[in-house]
């Protein structure tokens, strides 16, 4: 059985709109860990799941971005190529699975277990980054 991601406060990088925004991305990367456990999901329902998953994340990587362009932040550049091999990693996952490659269950889990993993590892290196220069900006 596969951990599910928990959500502390250690992971917060005290700004309520991106804390909200990864919160639920990580609920969705959840919900492919409980279809994997849950016998054998179907193809589709894999596929709509992992899009999901993906298209959240987008929204939610646009969005940082966004801040990063109206409030100057000067590591965007670096920050945006991180985002960038998530994006392109994403768009592989869910062609994998819109392909019908490899088993169902797996395919949920690993898709899962990449966002959860590439999702705390970026937020406690890249976003804490961010954190204070938003603060000092006034966000909250």
């Amino acid at each position: 059985m596969e951990e599910k991601f928990i959500w502390t406060e250690e992971y917060s990088v005290r700004n309520n709109i991106i804390d909200e925004q990864h919160k639920t991305f990580l609920s969705i990367a959840n919900d492919l860990i409980a279809l994997s456990e849950g016998g054998l999901p179907d193809s589709a329902t894999l596929f709509e799941n992992t899009t999901k998953l993906g298209n959240y994340a987008m929204y939610h990587l646009s969005t940082e971005e966004e801040m990063f362009e109206k409030y100057g932040y000067p590591e965007a550049e670096e920050h945006a190529i991180s985002h960038n091999v998530f994006r392109d990693e994403a768009e592989k996952m869910i062609n994998d699975v819109r392909n019908g490659e490899g088993n169902v269950s797996k395919e949920a889990r690993r898709v899962a277990e990449f966002c959860n993993n590439w999702l705390v590892n970026h937020i406690m290196i890249m976003d804490k980054r961010y954190s204070q220069f938003f603060i000092d900006k006034g966000l909250k």
